[in-house]
């Protein structure tokens, strides 16, 4: 039997058990667990997603030695700080090394730790590692060296109080500021300099807008930014030479918009925290998909997808964007959906697997094979491998991180 028969019969017994479990586990009123139109998408890719097929035993086999980096920050008030791990072919981390940030972090803020999405961020060629000093009201460009290690560069003004979330296209830098609610932007010249772009500095929705995090669109051209307390999503253009200008502010289809990510390369995959009076509700969190990334004219495709959870607030996509995992910080555990060539949401595993304390940043490793979540109550990082349809299983732990450690990305 051939590697593409033999994952065909696996999908197939997949799909069945797994959606026979979302109907158990879900309400019949949630539009993103119709079996029927979950499978019909499902089969529709004819065996040939990508996602899948990077979990066949030729591609882990391919890709298995392929060691990678992974980064998370202390976000501590006396000094921040990076910390720099290595990801090896069985997925375990080692812890590297320690660099000092070049400002300070902020601990615990607004009685929550650094609850965003976007803490730290990456250039599409690894060059260069990106993060906020939340305490000290400043960004930070770091040099990454081929053997994963790293060098402080430049640190500058965030143009605001209480930077929280970054993202990088090609050589343009946007922070967003969580107490002063606006954006600024930065060019990134040589040796990791940042030069703030002038007339970028622009507010938010509202004075009190809550930013969760701040992104590019696959094709540059657009910034979205998630407002917890506003419930909406703002767009921004960006002009040729990197310049945003406010576009619109959309309703969020789901309540406490939060984390984000792209799948598919033109849907954003967003989670609702549900929050209501300080707490989020139990069990009512959900996420969802909207079309029209790209032209800046996102529409939610299929609402608000429910996994029945609580406090859903980090999300990251396969490398394909067929995958969406979402970890919900109430629960301890983290939810997969399925991205649909239209981009509707479907959920797969309300809980495709429990996590320690506490979950939040997520991302998926280079390799597309595991997935890293960071546990910030057990103060650890949880490694997961993923499985066919969405699933998860863990394989192990890396423990001693810091208190209030926040963002985490990987290469």
């Amino acid at each position: 039997m051939t590697i593409k028969n033999q994952l065909a019969g696996i999908i197939a017994a997949a799909i069945v058990l797994s959606f026979a479990a979302c109907k158990k586990e879900d309400t019949a009123t949630n539009p993103g667990t119709t079996s029927s139109s979950s499978l019909s998408d499902m089969i529709g890719e004819k065996n040939a997603n990508p996602d899948e097929a990077d979990l066949t035993a030729d591609a882990v086999a391919r890709h298995g030695h392929n060691d990678g980096y992974l980064y998370t920050e202390s976000n501590a008030t006396a000094h921040n700080e990076i910390l720099c791990y290595k990801q090896h072919s069985d997925g375990s981390l080692s812890h590297e090394s320690t660099v000092a940030s070049g400002g300070t972090g902020i601990g615990i803020f607004q009685g929550l730790g650094l609850d965003v999405q976007g803490a730290l961020a990456l250039s599409a060629n690894h060059e260069w590692l990106f993060a906020v000093n939340a305490g000290s009201n400043t960004i930070s460009s770091f040099e990454v060296h081929n053997d994963g290690s790293i060098a402080l560069a430049h640190t500058v003004s965030s143009g605001g109080t209480a930077p929280v979330s970054l993202c990088c296209y090609h050589h343009y830098l946007y922070v967003v500021n969580s107490v002063t609610s606006n954006i600024c932007g930065y060019t990134v010249g040589a040796g990791g300099t940042l030069t703030a772009i002038p007339g970028s500095n622009l507010p938010l929705s509202s004075a009190a807008s809550g930013p969760a995090q701040i992104a590019f669109s696959p094709n540059g051209e657009y910034l979205y930014i998630t407002e917890k307390m506003t419930n909406k999503i703002c767009s921004f253009d960006v002009d040729p030479a990197g310049l945003a200008s406010f576009d619109q502010a959309f309703s969020s289809t789901g309540n406490t918009p939060f984390g984000f990510s792209i799948a598919r390369d033109n849907f954003l995959v967003v989670s609702n925290a549900n929050v209501s009076g300080g707490m989020a509700v139990s069990h009512g969190s959900s996420a969802t998909s909207y079309s029209g990334v790209n032209p800046g004219t996102i529409t939610a495709v299929n609402g608000a997808v429910a996994n029945n959870q609580t406090a859903a607030c980090w999300v990251a996509t396969t490398k394909y964007g067929r995958f969406a995992y979402i970890a919900n910080a109430g629960s301890d555990d983290i939810s997969s959906y399925y991205v649909a060539p239209s981009g509707a949401l479907y959920l797969v595993h309300a809980s495709a697997v429990s996590t320690g304390a506490a979950p939040k940043d997520l991302c998926v490793a280079a390799n597309n094979y595991y997935v890293y979540g960071l546990n910030t109550g057990a103060q650890t990082i949880g490694g997961y491998h993923r499985a066919f349809l969405g699933d998860l299983a863990s394989i192990g732990t890396t423990s001693g991180l810091p208190e209030f450690a926040t963002g985490l990305v990987a290469w």
